[in-house]
């Protein structure tokens, strides 16, 4: 059983609104770690783009004829105009044209063609190829990274969460149906509330029916004080309960089994991999759901949520996704719903700081990670 031994102070209230905390946070968070922007079944043509907007920052995706990929910063080097005000689009012809003065830039970011600029000497297209920032692929999931020079490669900042989904084919599957959903709150209140299951009995009644344990408040059987290796007849590691197999209003499975899991980690039902601050993965028998985090102000965010299928499941009629998507997509307002309240509750101007109580460890955790990396900022 892992519990925090005493009662621990949270982060000050002022750091989920105030705009001078946030520009802090971006500087030391979302412009250093790897941040995940989306999947390579969203760029299925060479040439095809997408437009992630992080910060102040906006960064062009896009595939390159070999398919690989390549990441850059929607600058012009001419004077700085904006290059891509879609979001997402297809570049003609592999060139990047800028809608100002028709610089011309291939998708690989080499400056091509400056029409109707007057030669000189001294103009050397190699010193103006577009500002790129690093992109790397873990198992479909792009991430980017605009650090000049990360402190970690993208595989040490994933770490050993990679491990508890090693078993689905991710890489071999697609984007069935996507939700992108605003919320009035800071990025670290929805961290915090996907830490910890205390609220789960009073806000997920649907989700406590498929995982029993939800209903003590806590994670797992294993934080509970009388821990008992069979809670209400299910095994400690078994995720859903109460004769549910997976994570749909009625627990049961409806769309064809995944093949790679195995048939215990079939049987636990639902197999989560986090990575802060901006992904997590959750694996079920049927299908796997990723949930992007991306913060749009210090009181604002977005999700991205994706429903996965193996990409060689086919299926004409929408209404078959559905037994997948009610659950998740209740569990998604019902958070979100809290999250704005305990947004709103935050400007209280007697509130400074609140208090974490037992089985809220791993939001400690979360507090932990955010006062290091702002402490390691501050020291360069």
């Amino acid at each position: 059983m892992r519990t925090l031994d005493q009662v621990r102070p949270t982060l000050p209230a002022n750091w989920y609104y105030d705009q001078e905390h946030y520009s802090r946070e971006l500087d030391a968070i979302w412009y250093r770690d790897w941040i995940c922007v989306g999947r390579m079944d969203a760029l299925r043509r060479d040439g095809d783009y997408f437009v992630v907007k992080l910060g102040t920052q906006s960064i062009v995706v896009t595939r390159l004829p070999d398919g690989t990929l390549n990441a850059f910063h929607n600058t012009c080097r001419h004077r700085g105009t904006t290059l891509c005000r879609d979001d997402q689009g297809h570049f003609r012809n592999g060139r990047v044209v800028c809608p100002y003065h028709t610089w011309a830039y291939a998708t690989d970011g080499r400056l091509v063609g400056t029409p109707g600029r007057i030669e000189t000497e001294d103009f050397d297209a190699k010193n103006y190829s577009l500002y790129a920032t690093h992109v790397e692929i873990w198992r479909g999931f792009i991430f980017i990274n605009l650090s000049n020079s990360p402190v970690l490669q993208l595989d040490e900042f994933l770490g050993d969460e990679v491990n508890a989904l090693r078993n689905w084919p991710l890489e071999d599957m697609r984007s069935v149906h996507q939700e992108k959903i605003a919320l009035a709150c800071n990025w670290k209140i929805f961290w915090e509330n996907y830490s910890e299951c205390y609220h789960c009995p009073r806000v997920h009644p649907e989700l406590c029916k498929v995982t029993p344990i939800y209903e003590k408040g806590v994670l797992s059987a294993a934080d509970l004080p009388d821990f008992d290796p069979e809670y209400d007849g299910d095994s400690i590691d078994a995720a859903v309960g109460g004769g549910a197999k997976t994570w749909t209003m009625n627990g049961e499975i409806s769309l064809p089994i995944i093949q790679g899991p195995t048939e215990e980690e079939r049987t636990q039902g639902v197999t989560f991999s986090s990575f802060a601050s901006s992904l997590y993965v959750v694996g079920h028998p049927e299908f796997v759901r990723s949930v992007r985090i991306m913060p749009t102000g210090p009181e604002s965010m977005e999700l991205t949520v994706d429903w996965l299928l193996p990409s060689s499941y086919e299926a004409e009629d929408k209404q078959i996704l559905e037994p997948i998507l009610g659950l998740t997509r209740l569990v998604i307002q019902q958070d979100g719903d809290v999250c704005e309240l305990n947004q709103q509750g935050l400007h209280s101007m007697r509130h400074q700081s609140g208090a974490l109580i037992p089985q809220e460890y791993e939001l400690w955790d979360f507090h932990e990670s955010i006062r290091n990396k702002l402490a390691n900022m501050e020291m360069k």
